[in-house]
């Protein structure tokens, strides 16, 4: 069964054809689901909550340039974030930045850029953006990321949970910088974030955790009298993987979260201040897939292997989390080539030198033919960028968008030649 909140993105057709025009393995992105989970979110946060698409989960020109027209905030992490976001049309006012250990060229080009917060992470780092802010002779907007000691339980933790992490402020550090903050004089420290959970399916949970942070932002604000322009709750939006899990309720996400503005109103909120999400994976996991080609297969010892032309080279993630995503097959539609079969348990390895390159340990499909293709979806966030394409040298994969049927390329993968005309043997 498919997880429910997904649909098929489009006819096992646009794969063919794919592949006929670009080869595999390639992703391709279906932008009219990106369009629906836009409108879907927005239509549950309502007008008060902003919208700031996390630039990490999907940094592709096409897809970044397609959400800049819905009006959408972004939020980057490094400087090349910020050029892309910048070159698909993000408004330095709708750009903010969050990321755990920015350069001093990362820090410089957003002051450059006077994006609307860049939310610090600790002491060093305000540190260092106020002598940026002193030498570019402005004044600079700054959020204190938080770490508090609770959070949304992962099954395995990515960002949050409780105990010491690499993230933000601890409260107590947090506290110390608010009564001297005027150690920083080209800083207006004006906002909290927290992001302290990762893909939440339980829209309940998602709503008390957001309660949990408005307050404490709220209390912060209060003690060392702070004018809060932002209170930014980071992401964490969650898509179904695997068949048993539920997507997220927009119902009762939305319900619950017009509740907690209407009470932190009455709690003093101001109504000019942001209150900002950060969603990446939600608006562009499901509209993804990975698609690879069947090169042939074996059985050893009594396990039947599927192989294939990609790898975790280019899809990193089902073995990085340990979540294998659904795969389909697409026959390729040749002449003696049949069409049905028994499913089996399948072993879908890749070209990569090492046992850990495997796309699925057990995807139930029937066998597969030399040439057909197999689809893994879900594949739009943290699939292409979180990989590691450089290993063996092998070709990287292109990328595709697919909009109301009409197929368009998006990235031109390099070749391993012009890879290798970057490099130089000076010794």
């Amino acid at each position: 069964m498919r997880p429910r909140g997904t649909r098929r993105m489009a006819g096992d057709s646009v794969f063919r054809v794919a592949a006929k025009r670009v080869g595999t393995p390639f992703y391709l992105y279906d932008f009219d689901v990106i369009e629906g989970r836009v409108r879907a979110l927005r239509a549950a946060l309502g007008p008060r909550f902003e919208i700031a698409y996390a630039v990490k989960a999907n940094p592709s020109l096409g897809v970044l340039s397609f959400l800049s027209r819905f009006g959408l905030s972004s939020d980057v992490a490094s400087r090349g974030e910020l050029r892309a976001a910048r070159r698909a049309g993000f408004s330095p006012a709708k750009v903010l930045s969050t990321g755990p250990a920015k350069s001093d060229a990362d820090l410089g080009a957003l002051v450059r850029a006077r994006v609307s917060q860049i939310h610090a992470e600790g002491e060093w780092e305000l540190e260092r953006l106020e002598e940026i802010a002193a030498r570019a002779r402005r004044r600079v907007r700054v959020g204190l990321r938080l770490n508090p000691p609770w959070g949304i339980a992962e099954s395995r933790v990515i960002i949050g949970g409780p105990g010491a992490r690499k993230f933000g402020f601890d409260l107590a550090s947090a506290r110390r910088v608010l009564r001297r903050r005027d150690r920083f004089p080209h800083l207006d420290v004006c906002g909290f974030q927290v992001f302290n959970a990762s893909n939440v399916l339980d829209a309940e949970l998602f709503v008390e955790n957001t309660r949990r942070v408005l307050n404490l932002a709220l209390s912060l604000s209060k003690a060392f009298d702070v004018r809060l322009r932002t209170v930014d709750f980071g992401g964490g939006f969650g898509v179904p993987y695997a068949d048993s899990e539920e997507p997220l309720d927009l119902e009762i996400l939305g319900k619950g979260l017009r509740e907690v503005a209407r009470d932190a109103r009455g709690n003093g909120l101001p109504d000019a201040t942001r209150l900002v999400f950060e969603p990446g994976r939600f608006l562009v996991a499901t509209a993804g897939t990975y698609v690879v080609r069947v090169l042939g297969t074996k059985r050893s010892r009594g396990v039947e292997y599927v192989l294939v032309d990609g790898g975790i080279h280019h899809f990193l993630r089902p073995v990085l989390f340990g979540t294998p995503h659904r795969a389909r097959l697409v026959r390729t539609g040749r002449p003696g080539v049949r069409s049905t079969g028994s499913r089996r348990s399948l072993v879908v390895s890749g070209p990569l030198c090492t046992s850990v390159d495997v796309l699925h340990p057990g995807a139930r499909l029937p066998l597969p033919s030399r040439g057909d293709l197999l689809a893994f979806e879900n594949a739009g966030a943290y699939g292409f960028s979180e990989s590691m394409p450089l290993f063996l040298s092998h070709e990287w994969a292109a990328e595709l968008g697919v909009r109301k049927g009409r197929l368009g390329l998006l990235r031109r993968p390099p070749s391993v030649a012009a890879l290798l005309a970057a490099q130089r043997a000076p010794f």
